[in-house]
């Protein structure tokens, strides 16, 4: 379906292409540019993609895949995250899609977590050339300053997601909920320390990005330790990961994207003077503010000139 759009980009291309030492048959194979093409209609589990994407790299070639028709409906779930989305510096997470009946390329880019859903920039093209062309050279537009009303906006609407999911029993925050109870906290109730500005965060969380910083807040501020070495937060990522880490297919060492957003909670309980840090760690200063429920909460958020 790719090779008439290919030709047109003034590619060599091969359909169906067998490689034999993997035994596998490509969709599209581009061979000056060494990238594999796959369109996929149909069922597959994670470890038969990330096999098949691990034998195409093992020959030196990149593989993109290209989600159909029947798989749109369900893109933005975190399954099919984390078993097509790839990674670029401008962009992102991402995931590219191909409606036959409409003869459309989408492309789902900036996929974020907020409040246990994706979210995502979209954009459709017309041609395949158009697509890889705009995923080669895009830039990241520069981040502008978030208004307090948006901030506060975006942060009301997350904790009536949460509350309501907690209502309904949903197994997304079941655990973190009973682990909270457990320490005498309020799981909807954590520290605004636990949200980030918009609420959002990187796709990879089982439990949603919110469960594993509100887990973290608990094994550092609830424990009675009044300090913790690095190789006790070292332990703790590496724990974290086992519990809260989805893995990628299509993402080579995804752990070092839990490594960043693990040192970006530091430094924010540094900034915000709850820990400092030490030659051997670091040492709590203060603990964070928890609240007694939804409502506290939601006053707080509504009425507060400094919301992080």
């Amino acid at each position: 379906m790719f090779k008439q759009q290919v030709e047109a980009m003034g590619h060599p291309v091969e359909i169906e292409a067998t490689m034999m030492s993997i035994e596998q048959r490509a969709d599209v194979f581009l061979p000056d540019d060494q990238l594999v093409l796959e369109y996929q209609c149909s069922p597959i589990s994670f470890s038969e993609i990330a096999r098949r994407t691990r034998n195409y790299r093992s020959l030196g070639y990149d593989v993109i895949w290209i989600l159909g028709d029947r798989r749109r409906t369900g893109i933005l779930r975190s399954e099919a995250v984390a078993k097509f989305a790839r990674f670029h510096p401008q962009l992102g997470f991402y995931i590219i899609f191909y409606s036959v009946a409409n003869n459309q390329f989408w492309l789902y880019f900036q996929l974020r977590e907020l409040a246990g859903k994706i979210v995502s920039q979209a954009r459709n093209f017309s041609t395949l050339a158009a697509i890889l062309k705009f995923v080669k050279g895009y830039k990241q537009p520069a981040t502008t300053a978030i208004s307090l009303n948006k901030n506060r906006t975006s942060l009301l609407n997350q904790l009536k997601r949460i509350q309501q999911s907690i209502v309904l029993k949903n197994a997304t925050y079941r655990d973190m909920v009973t682990r909270c109870y457990a320490s005498g906290r309020i799981f909807v109730g954590c520290p605004m320390i636990c949200h980030s500005k918009q609420g959002m965060g990187v796709p990879l969380f089982k439990r949603t990005i919110l469960c594993w910083k509100v887990w973290l807040v608990l094994q550092l501020f609830e424990s009675g330790q009044s300090d913790a070495s690095n190789d006790q937060l070292n332990d703790l990522f590496v724990q974290s990961v086992k519990l809260f880490g989805r893995q990628m297919a299509q993402v080579d060492n995804y752990v070092r994207f839990f490594q960043i957003e693990f040192t970006n909670f530091i430094i924010a309980l540094r900034t915000q003077g709850y820990v400092r840090h030490t030659i051997d760690g670091i040492k709590i200063i203060r603990q964070p503010e928890w609240f007694s429920g939804y409502d506290q909460k939601r006053r707080f958020i509504m009425t507060s000139g400094h919301l992080m």
